[in-house]
Parts: C-alpha cells; structure tokens; sequence
C-alpha cells in the first residue's frame, strides 16, 4: 500500500512541473489558430495523453479541420487521425514550415 502511494505522488510531481517553450516570440504558434492544410513540428506540448499519441515534440503534424465554430480540430500524426479538444490544442505549440 505505501509504495503504491509514493510513486502515485512521484508521477504527480514529475509531470506537475511547466516547461517553457524554448522558440523565440513570434516562431511559433498554437495549434488551435493553424488553417486547414497547413503542416509544422511541434516544438511545445506538455500534456502526457497527446504525448502518448503521438504528438511529442519533434513529430510532424497537418492540419485537417480547424473550423472556429466546432468546439474541435482534426490533425494527423504520421498515418493517424486524431480529434483534439480546441483548449488543448491552444497549449500546444507549432513551428510552421
């Protein structure tokens, strides 16, 4: 039971923490404000369930649909498809090419 509740709290704080993103001001960009059709590299993502998918730094993404009246966006990883909530998509950050 203890150990199982030190590394619950140890997982807590290895991904509680922040990162700043590393790109001068104006070289990148959220994923949220890119048109359809437009492809770039994640140079910013904090989040541990789109990390899991795919979308970690370095990875090559395309736009599909960003329409700003749908609460959500379509973008493409590699061969996959996948719908990220609009707020999420927000925290994360784009190199366009």
């Amino acid at each position: 039971m203890n150990a199982q509740r030190r590394m619950r709290q140890w997982g807590r704080r290895f991904f509680q923490s922040r990162r700043h993103c590393p790109c001068q001001r104006g070289d990148c960009m959220p994923m949220s404000e890119l048109t359809e059709g437009v492809s770039g590299t994640v140079s910013c993502n904090n989040d541990l369930k789109t990390i899991e998918r795919g979308i970690y730094i370095g990875a090559r993404i395309m736009i599909f649909r960003n329409e700003a009246d749908e609460p959500n966006i379509i973008v493409s990883v590699g061969d996959a498809r996948y719908v990220l909530d609009r707020r999420l998509a927000q925290s994360i950050r784009v190199c366009v090419d």
